[in-house]
């Protein structure tokens, strides 16, 4: 079984932080306002507290439910980079992708099969819950879609960094 001790403090920070990273990838994928961006960040926050509380038999997804210590966060410029705002957007998608990517490769490394797996699950688990919080296009909560095109590529690309696709 995988424990908090298999990784260094900087490895646990990235296996804490990925879920509200991959929130914030579903909003950058289809912006839809202030509203809308609190809705998919909310709805990934309770997606993962549910997810690790369905998953606490893995150690790995029980000891993340116990850390209550808040993990850090990255530098927003970092992930932001350079650009106008379409250009920012798509730059944190990439390096949430990037992330999502390193922490498939470290539990590869350090993780048991089963709570790699499980972890995987509940990340894709988080973005699926943030994509499908907000309608996308619509007008004063009328007509719209609930996942978007742009949700579902973003989505996609999660799906493929987790090694689902």
């Amino acid at each position: 079984m995988t424990t908090k001790a298999a990784f260094s403090s900087e490895e646990w920070n990235l296996l804490r932080i990925l879920p509200a990273l991959v929130s914030s990838g579903v909003s950058a994928a289809d912006p839809s306002g202030i509203i809308g961006a609190v809705k998919e960040a909310a709805a990934g926050a309770t997606g993962l507290i549910g997810s690790l509380r369905q998953g606490a038999g893995h150690e790995l997804l029980g000891a993340m439910l116990e850390d209550r210590s808040t993990p850090g966060t990255p530098d927003p410029k970092t992930l932001l980079g350079e650009g106008d705002r379409r250009q920012q957007m798509e730059n944190l998608k990439s390096a949430v992708l990037a992330h999502v990517a390193e922490a498939m490769e470290l539990l590869g490394r350090k993780a048991a099969p089963e709570e790699a797996d499980a972890y995987r699950h509940l990340i894709l688990g988080v973005a699926e819950k943030a994509a499908s919080a907000a309608k996308e296009g619509g007008f004063l909560g009328f007509g719209g879609e609930r996942v978007s095109g742009a949700e579902h590529a973003f989505l996609d690309e999660v799906k493929n960094a987790l090694g689902l696709a």
